[in-house]
């Protein structure tokens, strides 16, 4: 599962580094063809895209993390049952 999610967080690393430095393209990556003129984003717009890029690999760090503690914590071993001091 970590590797998955390893190889998964390259792409979602790299277009949240691309949405701080360029996020007026990255709002309208793969949406351009619906606009005959692409309008202006007002400086809200740019911060929230940013803080929200932000957030998103903050939380999946977080997910990483998570992951990677889980995958290498030693699980307990079953319980086993005495049957001879049971009676």
């Amino acid at each position: 599962m970590l590797g998955i999610l390893l190889i998964f967080s390259i792409p979602i690393y790299g277009f949240g580094i691309w949405a701080l430095y360029e996020p007026e393209e990255s709002f309208f990556f793969l949406d351009r063809w619906r606009f005959k003129e692409i309008s202006e984003l007002s400086d809200i717009q740019i911060k929230l895209i940013r803080i929200g890029n932000v957030v998103g690999m903050i939380l999946w760090t977080i997910l990483l993390i998570y992951v990677a503690i889980d995958t290498f914590t030693p699980k307990p071993p079953f319980p086993t049952i005495d049957l001879k001091n049971n009676f």
